[in-house]
């Protein structure tokens, strides 16, 4: 059954119950299923270079699902021969086709590790495109699945709670050879709420946020109109009931969904990227944010999931900043 039958089967069937709020709260906590995102990547990840593997965490019993792969390394690229995306994305009233091709003397520019993490909706696959980027600057990817996502058989937690069994995972994989190797968190959406979270574990030196969250209530209010019209038009009277007791059932507070606390306490360097015409992550809601730890970039004109991947021109603003840390 496609996302779509199962919303329209949704609709139907709420309109014979009382319990709008509950049905709400259900969609909402399984986003996989009825809000899930598209993959950018067509190809079987094991088929570019990834291999899957579970963690569990000794202290809390949570496990992560992940794919890893290796830096792009150019002695395995023959003359003439590129990595490259090119990727069409829609939203916010307009559509995007990115595209960036590297080739191999390019390669090898930064040493280190990169986990990436997806937004709501999305699961592990969604960034590979992102990963293919960081695999050609010369850094190892690591790319898990948010509870309550992809493969995870961890409970949805609005990515508030991954960062405890992430920095364990961290602890592990990016073991560093020397002092300039880094160890990067890139998020996307409510990625990103998980990448500011792992700001705070020793085994993380930066953050790139893109697109970043909202505080889940105001930015529930601007998802649901985007991604599934039909949904909001049955929802939007009770969205603000829907999120409280979908966090409730959660044991999440609006707070912990909140980057913006998050951000001005930050110690350690981000860079926040936000689009112009994003509504779900407009640059006036993290204009109040004056830590000196925090930079921001503004990409013009481009649709929220869009914000997962990089031109030639986004990724030398991106470089930047990288570079400089």
């Amino acid at each position: 059954m496609n996302n779509k039958i199962k919303i329209v089967f949704l609709i139907i069937f709420a309109q014979f119950l009382s319990g709008c709020t509950s049905i709400g709260s259900y969609i909402i906590s399984n986003p996989d299923v009825y809000l899930s995102e598209a993959e950018f990547i067509k190809a079987k990840p094991e088929e570019i270079g990834f291999t899957k593997h579970e963690f569990c965490s000794h202290i809390s019993k949570e496990c992560i699902q992940y794919l890893t792969a290796p830096p792009y390394l150019s002695e395995n690229f023959p003359v003439g021969s590129s990595v490259y995306y090119n990727l069409h994305a829609v939203g916010n009233g307009v559509e995007n086709t990115i595209s960036h091709t590297m080739t191999p003397d390019t390669f090898n520019r930064l040493k280190g590790t990169a986990l990436l993490l997806h937004g709501y909706g999305g699961k592990k696959e969604v960034m590979i495109a992102t990963a293919i980027y960081f695999r050609a600057l010369g850094m190892k990817v690591i790319i898990p699945d948010l509870f309550g996502h992809g493969e995870s058989i961890e409970k949805f937690a609005f990515g508030s709670k991954e960062h405890w069994v992430l920095s364990q995972l961290l602890s592990q994989l990016a073991n560093k050879k020397g002092e300039k190797e880094l160890t990067l968190v890139v998020g996307h959406s409510m990625g990103t709420l998980a990448a500011s979270n792992l700001l705070s574990s020793e085994y993380v030196d930066a953050a790139i946020l893109l697109a970043p969250m909202m505080r889940f209530d105001l930015a529930a209010k601007e998802y649901l109109p985007n991604k599934a019209p039909k949904l909001n038009s049955l929802f939007s009277d009770s969205v603000d009931d829907i999120v409280t007791q979908t966090m409730n059932e959660a044991s999440v507070t609006l707070e912990e969904t909140d980057l913006l606390l998050k951000l001005i306490e930050s110690s350690k360097p981000a860079l926040l990227i936000n689009s112009n015409v994003d509504s779900i992550s407009p640059p006036s809601y993290f204009s109040s944010i004056n830590n000196k730890q925090l930079t921001k970039l503004i990409f013009e004109n481009r649709a929220h999931s869009s914000l997962m991947v990089f031109s030639q021109n986004d990724a030398s603003k991106i470089e930047k900043w990288l570079f400089s840390l």
